[in-house]
C-alpha cells in the first residue's frame, strides 16, 4: 500500500477544507511549491493535488501553481477538480500530470467522459467516487447523483480508467477515523486499484486500511496538523 500526501489549492494557497466547505479547516503558511518538495524530502512517491477553484466553480486560478509543482518536483503527480472538457484533460497530460480524476463529467456527461478517455487514454485517468452518507456527489461534493457508490461501481466500464478514488466526504477533512464498509464494497466489486481518502487519524487507521488491500491512502488534515509524520505513515504502510 502507498501513502500519498494531499496539496489541496484554493486561491493559488494550500488549504485543509472540512468536508470542501469554503471557509472551513486550515490555511496553510507556505507556499505550495515548498510544500510539495517537503512532502517529497519525507519519502512521498507521488503526490496528490487537487484543485478546489476548479472543482467548485470550473475557475482555473490555480492553473500556474500546479504547472509550477509538476516542473519542479521529482515524483508522478497525480490532479483533480474541475476537468470538465477534452481540453482540460489534455491541458494537464501535456503538462506531465501522471493521472488526472475525473469525477463530475463521469456523471454529467458519458459522451465527454468517453471523449476524455479517447484523448487522452484509460491508463491515465482515475475514477473519483465521492460519497456523503453512502451516495455519490459532484461538483466539488455540492450536489448529490442519486446513486449508492456500489451502483456506481457496477456501472462502470473497467476498460476505460486505470483505477478509483473513493473519498468519504462526510470524514473528509476531520481526521476522525475511518469507516470500511463502503470501501470493503469497492473492493469487492472492482480488481482495479483503489485509493481511500477521508478520516484517516492514526497510524492505526492506516494499519486497517492496509488489512482490507486497498492499492493507497490519501493523506492531508492528520499530516498537517502533526498527528504522526509522512516517513511514520509510509514505514506502516510497507511494513505494519
Amino acid at each position: 500500500m502507498i501513502v500519498v500526501p494531499s496539496i489541496d489549492l484554493k486561491d493559488g494557497r494550500c488549504v485543509k477544507l472540512i468536508q470542501g466547505r469554503p471557509g472551513t479547516g486550515l490555511k496553510l503558511p507556505l507556499a505550495p511549491i515548498a510544500i510539495a518538495k517537503y512532502w517529497i524530502r519525507e519519502g512521498a512517491s507521488l503526490l496528490h493535488v487537487v484543485d478546489l477553484n476548479g472543482a467548485i466553480d470550473g475557475s482555473n486560478i490555480n492553473r500556474p501553481v500546479i504547472f509550477e509543482i509538476i516542473k519542479q518536483v521529482t515524483v508522478p503527480v497525480q490532479v483533480g477538480g474541475g476537468i470538465r472538457s477534452v481540453e482540460d484533460a489534455l491541458y494537464f497530460v501535456e503538462i506531465g500530470v501522471h493521472r488526472i480524476i475525473l469525477g463530475t463529467v463521469l456523471f454529467e456527461d458519458s459522451k465527454l467522459f468517453n471523449g476524455i478517455v479517447e484523448a487522452v487514454g484509460p491508463d491515465k485517468i482515475i475514477v473519483a467516487l465521492d460519497a456523503k452518507s453512502g451516495l455519490i456527489v459532484k461538483r466539488g461534493w455540492t450536489e448529490t447523483v442519486g446513486i449508492t457508490v456500489y451502483e456506481a461501481v457496477e456501472k462502470l466500464d473497467p476498460s476505460m480508467f486505470w483505477g478509483i478514488l473513493y473519498t468519504d466526504v462526510q470524514r473528509e477533512g476531520l481526521a476522525s477515523g475511518v469507516c470500511l464498509e463502503t470501501l470493503k464494497e469497492i473492493l469487492n466489486a472492482t480488481e482495479k486499484p483503489v485509493f481511500y481518502a477521508g478520516g484517516i487519524s492514526s497510524l492505526q487507521d492506516i494499519v486497517m486500511l492496509k488489512k482490507t488491500g486497498v492499492y493507497g491512502v490519501i493523506l492531508g488534515r492528520a499530516l498537517y496538523e502533526k498527528r504522526f509524520s509522512l516517513r511514520e505513515a509510509v514505514e506502516v504502510a510497507q511494513n505494519g
